[in-house]
């Protein structure tokens, strides 16, 4: 479209390169420079106000009370799960015995990253460990999924204060301990399997540590989900962004007509 005079509405042709219309003589740039310039000091200070209002919403819902601030907390704690030990297991030969505890991070870190996801497939399709290995790369993808979802709450958390949002955190919460409670049932699959299979040569034992793992994503999720009441209640009450915007610029009118006063 065709750039036009904002006084006359003369359409200007791209070779018209001079400040002035060649119509009515007008100053393009400076055309109705007091009313721009207070239309975009409306727009700045309507931004500003939209902003006041998400930060105050995302320090209420961050550390807004005791309990908002232990939510917070406590939605990082289930990452312990990362580091705790996860499975106790013993390699015995006749002239050699071995005893280990492998976390999450040990697994993937010295196991699973040195196999190729053709050959980890390869493994799983096996006619005679195909179910074993099978169960233990389920164990693996829930732990990690559990985790992930962990994760993403956090700044699901941080996210959700700005607008009071929560739901979101109940929903990521309940796939984290699902997903954490099917990863020790199939790790406890693989670890009877493995003893029957390698004939006593290997013997494992599920480690108490994902019982914390689930009882800290089980605390997480009654929290968020205690939490969340205050939040709905509060997001209720509250006046809506734009019923806050309107009032802080009522105010700030207010005292701008009052610092006027004084001054005249």
């Amino acid at each position: 479209m065709a750039a036009r005079c904002p006084n006359c509405g003369r359409k200007l042709k791209w070779y018209e390169v001079r400040a002035e219309c060649k119509g009515c003589g007008a100053n393009i740039p400076n055309f109705n420079w007091e009313a721009r310039l207070e239309a975009d000091a409306d727009a700045a200070e309507t931004a500003f106000a939209r902003l006041h209002y998400r930060l105050d919403n995302f320090k209420s819902g961050t550390v807004g009370s005791p309990l908002r601030i232990v939510r917070l907390v406590v939605t990082l704690l289930p990452l312990v799960g990362l580091v705790v030990p996860l499975l106790n297991a013993t390699l015995s030969f006749p002239f050699y015995e071995s005893t280990q505890s492998v976390s999450f991070l040990t697994f993937v870190l010295d196991y699973l990253t040195k196999y190729d996801l053709g050959s980890v497939f390869a493994l799983m399709s096996g006619e005679i460990l195909g179910g074993l290995f099978t169960s233990l790369v389920l164990a693996a993808i829930f732990a990690l999924l559990a985790v992930a979802a962990g994760v993403i709450n956090f700044f699901a958390v941080l996210l959700g204060a700005i607008n009071l949002n929560w739901l979101i955190n109940v929903i990521l919460n309940v796939i984290s301990l699902v997903s954490w409670g099917l990863s020790a049932l199939f790790l406890q699959q693989f670890t009877t399997a493995a003893g029957e299979t390698t004939i006593g040569l290997f013997s494992g034992t599920v480690s108490p540590w994902y019982l914390l793992g689930i009882g800290l994503f089980l605390l997480d999720l009654v929290i968020d989900i205690v939490a969340g009441v205050g939040l709905r209640k509060q997001k209720k009450t509250q006046p809506t962004i734009d019923q806050a915007v309107e009032q802080e610029l009522k105010e700030l009118r207010e005292r701008e007509l009052e610092q006027a006063t004084e001054i005249a």
